[in-house]
């Protein structure tokens, strides 16, 4: 965390004047003298805190290997984490299939001050798998104008980045994942010249910068074209080329296509991510990307009073699966399993991203020969995707 104090207020020069003389006389010096050396001597020594020379060695050989499990992966494997006590089981039981682990646990303010901490035993789990840490940091609330504030005033931005720093060195991350979003359309360019800011600082000290991308469809926004899937305005402010450029990865959340706001429909269709890749790959390298899975699905619940929708954990599926009544289908378009359950008039659907439909999403990663994937979120995936394929 940055522990920079903030500025102190302005002090006029006359608090200090001394308007009327003290003339110390003999026992008043030596007293004070005294008291100056027992202060010294009693002052809390610093100097332990100082790494040595062979704490550096040992921090610089541990990020070195971090640096090459995470570069060296194929695919890399990278895994979210949101600290409940369904993500602890299953971040203890797969540490060892895991390349990176992305906890979501830090923001940044207008100010450039960065908050949050690691959540208490994913340290000494990662430390055991021997896992590197890449952990997220948000606009918290995804809140565009704390986005625009910091975008726009590089003093915070380099406060920011003295941060990320400091904080990745103090606790042997192997970098940081941006996960700014909410971000203004008219602050694309901004937001990319504070990625290459941070990238540099982290660069300097050997450490990894990821980036999470809003999918986008073309280079247009407002995108009036007639294509199928045009890009909105949660991805209008992603300059995939520029920050392909400057960031060692960028992770395309291919997920939420259907939303509360839409009617039911999957949360990453096949076509779908296909169109996004289709993009993606277009404007940054493919070694350099990561296709984002959705490991959730979402229900809708229709009655004659309107809808509601909320997000599915596997284990939420449970209510289908074990109703004779409910209909289990698989939709060979967009490649996704649905449920349908009537219970008089109410009628719930749900789309959710099993293990059928997460391999055939991984083998987009192959296809298009990407870096690798990352999966949103631990903790909420069908048990069976740790399964090897087949089995």
């Amino acid at each position: 965390m940055n522990r920079k104090s903030p500025a102190g207020q302005g002090v006029s020069s006359s608090e200090f004047r001394v308007s009327d003389p003290v003339t110390l006389t003999f026992p008043y010096c030596q007293l004070i003298i005294l008291l100056v050396a027992v202060a010294a001597w009693a002052e809390p020594k610093t100097h332990h805190l100082v790494p040595s020379a062979a704490e550096k060695a040992a921090a610089e050989a541990a990020l070195g290997k971090a640096r090459a499990r995470v570069l060296n992966a194929s695919p890399l494997a990278m895994f979210y984490y949101s600290d409940d006590s369904l993500g602890m089981a299953s971040l203890q039981a797969h540490a060892d299939a895991m390349t990176v682990l992305a906890p979501q646990c830090y923001g940044l303010n207008r100010g450039g001050a960065l908050h949050g901490q690691l959540p208490a035993g994913v340290l000494d789990v990662a430390r055991r798998a021997g896992l590197p840490l890449m952990p997220l940091v948000t606009n918290p609330g995804f809140n565009r104008s704390t986005a625009h504030g910091l975008l726009h005033n590089p003093k915070a931005q380099e406060r920011a980045a003295k941060a990320l720093a400091e904080v990745a060195e103090q606790n042997q991350y192997v970098g940081w994942q941006l996960d700014f979003e909410g971000i203004d359309p008219a602050d694309k360019l901004d937001y990319t010249r504070f990625v290459g800011r941070v990238a540099a600082r982290l660069h300097h000290d050997h450490r990894l910068l990821s980036v999470a991308a809003v999918p986008r469809f073309s280079d247009t926004y407002p995108d009036n074209s007639a294509t199928e899937f045009p890009t909105g305005e949660w991805g209008a402010a992603f300059d995939f080329r520029g920050l392909g450029r400057v960031a060692d990865f960028l992770v395309l959340m291919a997920y939420d296509q259907h939303t509360p706001l839409t009617p039911p429909g999957p949360v990453a269709g096949y076509d779908w991510v296909k169109a996004a890749l289709d993009f993606a790959v277009r404007c940054v390298p493919p070694s350099k990307l990561l296709l984002g899975l959705p490991f959730y699905g979402r229900e809708w619940v229709e009655t004659s009073r309107g809808a509601t929708s909320r997000s599915l954990a596997y284990k939420d599926l449970q209510q289908f699966l074990a109703d004779p009544a409910s209909e289990r289908h698989w939709d060979d378009l967009l490649r996704t399993t649905w449920f349908q359950l009537r219970e008089g008039e109410t009628l719930r659907t749900a789309w959710f991203d099993d293990t059928r439909s997460l391999r055939e999403k991984q083998k987009l990663v192959q296809l298009y020969q990407l870096r690798g994937y990352a999966g949103w979120r631990l903790g909420v995936e069908d048990p069976q995707f740790w399964q090897p394929e087949g089995q």
